[in-house]
């Protein structure tokens, strides 16, 4: 069965309760989509999670190089201006 195909169920019981039939098969079917689609988030937002924590301390690395870099800069500078 492709994905853009859905079966039509026979109850035997008139078009009505062929038509509840069908609807409540789809709305399994959704539900059960769904619930996948809420475990693939959580498993992307532990991820995510990590990742962020990392990016995190590679900025605070950063920061401090840079810091470290201006008053390198500072110090090379204001020997240019001797007092």
């Amino acid at each position: 069965m492709a994905d853009n195909e859905f079966p039509i169920i026979n109850t035997g019981n008139g078009i009505d309760r062929d038509l509840a039939a069908t609807t409540n098969n789809r709305l399994e079917l959704l539900v059960t989509d769904i619930r996948k689609l809420n475990q693939t988030i959580s498993e992307a937002n532990e991820k995510n999670d990590k990742l962020q924590n990392k990016v995190f301390w590679l900025t605070v690395v950063g920061v401090g190089i840079a810091a470290i870099q201006l008053i390198e800069v500072v110090d090379i500078v204001c020997r240019w201006f001797p007092k």
